[in-house]
This record gives structure tokens, sequence and C-alpha cells, in this order.
């Protein structure tokens, strides 16, 4: 019994100690942009983003702040075109020790960057357009070697429909929910530091993408 009350003490103390962030459709409007498309305020109370029709290699945004390595981001997205594809990033930051994130004033919104030169915890989870099912990848990794930590068995995903994300990390545990559903989970044994918070759509085929993001909220202790 003493046991038990021990926990659900440390769970109240967690959860009252937890700070909760609540992001506007202005704010996320105010992250950096980067690749071909454009991004808005959508008039409904929502964030809207998307890539040009004629020429792109994916568009997104990164969060201003670096965040820890505890982190919870919950949102809702909607793709707008059956092409779009749907990453969340954790923990993006320049290689080493270094929280901070440098990306390059011509960067073109491609993925070479995300692979080769930025820590992060990559979150594909609208994945078919590029005939994948959802993962979660760990970058840089050492060539020859898969850098995929946990990928899951199907899709689920449909556009014109919103879903409830959530994406978190404690430390060394990665999770993935989809209304409420934990799609993925798995641990890394050497773990990334903290770092910044990025979403990034790429359409395929030569079909672009188009998002709708609202009601989102960062979670961290």
């Amino acid at each position: 019994m003493r046991h038990l009350f021990i926990c659900m003490a440390v769970l109240l103390s967690t959860a009252l100690h937890a700070q909760t962030e609540k992001l506007s459709p202005e704010d996320l409007n105010s992250w950096s942009f980067f690749g071909q498309g454009s991004k808005m305020v959508e008039s409904h109370n929502m964030f809207f983003m998307k890539e040009d029709p004629a020429y792109s290699d994916g568009v997104m945004i990164v969060s201003p702040e670096s965040y820890g390595e505890e982190v919870v981001v919950r949102y809702e997205v909607m793709t707008l075109t059956p092409a779009t594809v749907l990453v969340a990033i954790l923990s993006a930051s320049n290689p080493g020790e270094d929280a901070n994130l440098t990306i390059p004033a011509d960067y073109d919104g491609s993925m070479k960057l995300w692979i080769d030169d930025v820590e992060s915890y990559f979150y594909a989870f609208r994945n078919a357009p590029h005939n994948f099912t959802p993962f979660i990848r760990k970058y840089p990794v050492p060539k020859g070697q898969d850098p995929a930590l946990v990928s899951a068995d199907q899709n689920i995903m449909y556009p014109g429909v919103f879903y409830s994300i959530e994406l978190g990390r404690n430390k060394a545990s990665l999770w993935l929910k989809i209304d409420g559903e934990k799609i993925l989970e798995t641990s890394d044994g050497n773990a990334w530091s903290g770092g910044h918070i990025a979403f990034r759509i790429r359409g395929t085929a030569g079909e672009y993408a188009a998002c709708l993001i609202r009601n989102m909220e960062i979670i961290r202790p």
C-alpha cells in the first residue's frame, strides 16, 4: 500500500509540474518556413501550408525554441491532397551537445540536410504515398545501417480527415499515437539530447502536398 501511495504521489507531482504550451495558428505561422511553397493562417482558425505545385522538394516549419529530452506534442492534422506525406521531427539540433539548429540560408526543403547534417528523431506517420508504413527514424546513421528504430504494419490515415496526433519522448523512450492509439513505441539506448520541433510535408509522383493543423499543444516538465 505504501508503494502505491508513493507511485501516486510521483504521478501527481509530475502532472502538477508539467507545463502545457498552447500554440495558436498565428504562433505556428511565426515559425521559420523552408522550401518552395506557402503558409498562412486559414480563416477558420487553422494553420495551412502547401508545396509549390510546380516545383518542390518538401516544405516545413521549424520551432524557434529548443526543447529538452522530455517533450510531448499534440495536435490535429488533415491532409488536403492524397499525395501528402506527413512528418514531425523531435530533438532536431546541430551535431554534438549543441541544442541549437543551424539551417543554411539557401536550404531548399529537401531531405539531405535532415539525413546527413542534423541530429533528430523523424516521425513519418502518413506515409502511404511514399509506399512506406509509419516509422520513427534516427538521423544521422552510419552508412549501410537501417535508420528505422521502429515501423508499423499498416497505414491508417486518409486525406480529408482530421486525426489527433501525439508524438513524444521521455529521454530514451519515444512513441507515436494516432487518435489515442499507440501506433509506434521504441527506445534509443544512445539517445540524442534535446532540440527543435519541426513539421514537414511532401508530395509524390509530381503531385503536391498540403495540410491543415489545429489545436496544438506542447507539454514538457
